[in-house]
């Protein structure tokens, strides 16, 4: 059974953040409910592109946005989103999040987006 995560992740990357809102969202491999939370969460990530991007800018300390991998920006995008859109508990998002990032990157990359959506998680409510 496939992942609304891993699914949205392979859709975004095989376009791009830039073109979200092009991508198709039939979503046919995934059953109803998953479906649907990928549908929300493509849709939310659209809806908050300036507040995700400028979310990665400030909580990536010592990382020009520029220079994080496309790998690592659509995770901490995709990642971020579904943290605002509060569904499942935090430290569920952010462990897939970073599990996918270790399956499709490095460790290290893995770590750096922990890091992040820690923080993220941490004061996404004051932003």
């Amino acid at each position: 059974m496939n992942d609304f995560r891993i699914d949205s992740f392979e859709k975004v990357f095989a376009a791009s953040l830039d073109e979200i809102e092009k991508i198709d969202r039939n979503f046919t491999e995934l059953s109803d409910n998953q479906r649907l939370r990928a549908q929300q969460l493509l849709q939310n990530t659209q809806d908050n592109k300036e507040r995700i991007e400028n979310s990665i800018r400030t909580y990536s300390e010592n990382w020009s946005y520029e220079r994080i991998g496309k790998v690592e920006i659509i995770i901490l995008s995709l990642g971020i989103s579904e943290l605002i859109m509060d569904l499942t508990p935090k430290k569920v998002i952010i462990s897939e999040w970073v599990k996918l990032c270790d399956k499709h990157s490095s460790s290290q990359s893995a770590k750096f987006v922990n890091g992040i959506l820690n923080t993220i998680s941490e004061n996404i409510n004051n932003e």
